[in-house]
């Protein structure tokens, strides 16, 4: 029984520090699932979309409702890490902890940015650095599921018929959402296309559908108002009668309450940006999320 035990943990051990060791474990009646890993909900969500099959599974370093900016991964996230036959992460400065985590794992990296054109952000510390939140927009979403669909077809070729199967289905979801916002902006009169959030994590969308995008502070990871910033906002909102102001649900919406209670204006409501809601909220998958966001852009700019 000793020497059983030694040997358990040694197997232990070696799954724990060895990167390719481990990949697929096998019993007598069930083969282990390789792992994808991914740095962000969202992102997670997208990939289970592509890769549904009895061959993967997918989880998310951090959970529903975290901000992924500057998370702090635990020792049992270097462990899912160890047991992963892919980590994909977001990149464009996003998770400014992901480098270092996978800096000591044997483990397959896919970033997004490397096939996605940036927009860069303008001003403050952060001028001149790429926007990471181009999953916001539908229009980039797609783009999202072609990347993931040919990075993982060149890591599991014998899957590429099932991930560019699962990855049609999955475009023709976010083109009907895309075609919807798209309907409702062309309907919109011109002077009523600001919007107006907490973070500026909104490029790609005011990019893509038309929209003149106000923000509060650039990137969450340094949210700091400055109060230039703060009297632009609230100028530019009397100015152009914006009708409601919108913040996120990772962080407090006290700042933009200021806006509201200085211009007469109203809260919109929080929309979802780096992390997906728990599985009761209205935001518990990428499509969802998409889904709730706009609507709630929708109800508040007509």
């Amino acid at each position: 029984m000793r020497k059983k035990f030694l040997l358990l943990i040694l197997v232990y051990l070696i799954c724990l520090f060895s990167t390719t060791a481990c990949k697929r474990i096998s019993t007598k009646n069930e083969t282990k699932k390789e792992l994808v890993l991914a740095s962000f909900t969202v992102l997670a969500d997208i990939i289970e979309n592509i890769a549904k099959n009895d061959d993967f599974v997918v989880r998310s370093i951090t959970k529903p409702g975290i901000e992924v900016h500057g998370y702090k991964p635990t020792p049992s996230d270097l462990i899912n890490a160890s047991e992963a036959f892919v980590f994909v992460d977001n990149g464009f400065g996003f998770e400014i902890w992901s480098e270092k985590f996978v800096s000591n794992l044997q483990v397959k990296k896919i970033t997004i940015a490397d096939d996605l054109g940036p927009i860069f952000i303008s001003e403050d510390t952060y001028k001149g650095k790429p926007n990471p939140h181009a999953w916001i927009s539908p229009k980039r979403g797609i783009l999202y599921v072609d990347i993931i669909v040919e990075s993982l077809s060149e890591l599991r070729p014998s899957k590429r018929e099932l991930f560019e199967k699962n990855g049609e289905t999955y475009k023709n979801e976010l083109s009907k959402i895309d075609q919807d916002f798209s309907l409702f902006i062309n309907n919109l009169e011109k002077d009523k296309r600001y919007l107006v959030s907490c973070e500026g994590a909104f490029s790609y969308l005011a990019n893509d559908y038309g929209l003149n995008e106000v923000y509060l502070w650039p990137v969450n990871a340094e949210s700091q108002i400055t109060p230039k910033r703060m009297a632009r906002t609230i100028s530019l909102v009397k100015e152009k009668n914006v009708p409601a102001v919108f913040c996120e649900s990772t962080v407090s919406n006290e700042s933009q309450m200021v806006v509201v209670n200085e211009t007469g204006t109203k809260f919109g409501g929080n929309l979802y940006v780096d992390s997906l809601s728990v599985d009761s909220g209205p935001a518990n998958s990428y499509l969802e999320m998409l889904k709730h966001n706009l609507e709630i852009i929708k109800r508040g700019l007509e």
